[in-house]
């Protein structure tokens, strides 16, 4: 009986060990990341935050080459809005502090904004209408 047990463990062992020599062989196919956004806005404050994006968040992710977020209204849960932003990059967007997509969608938003000032005045008064917001991190698997 005891043979077999270490028998069973030496086999299972084998096969723990063999496995990832195996999966090193297959290309790995690109996976797509994304970074999840959710907000919970102040009451009253959806036709603005809409108004905002519209007028200057799109725009303004247009004119600095990246792809636009994928917005969904929640209909329960404690979030009014979950958006889904694809990291071109993957994670390797977070190495930085100071990435190139955030660089160029700032110079984009100061320039759709009308300058720096009036960016900085709309950065601020986003901040006023979201009442809480929470981001994770998620990847597909090929």
């Amino acid at each position: 009986m005891i043979t077999r047990i270490a028998f069973g463990i030496a086999a299972a062992s084998l096969a723990f060990t063999a496995t990832p020599a195996f999966a090193q062989d297959e290309p790995e196919e690109p996976r797509t990341t994304y970074r999840i956004e959710f907000l919970k806005l102040k009451p009253g404050a959806g036709e603005r935050w809409t108004e905002m994006g519209e007028k200057y968040w799109g725009p303004a992710t247009e004119k600095a080459g990246l792809p636009q977020p994928e917005v969904h209204w929640l209909m329960s849960g404690p979030w009014d809005i979950m958006m889904v932003f694809k990291m071109p990059r993957g994670l390797a967007m977070l190495d930085s502090h100071n990435p190139p997509e955030r660089v160029a969608f700032r110079k984009a938003f100061a320039e759709v904004a009308g300058g720096e000032d009036e960016a900085k005045k709309l950065i601020a008064e986003d901040n006023e209408i979201v009442a809480n917001s929470m981001v994770t991190y998620s990847h597909t698997h090929p």
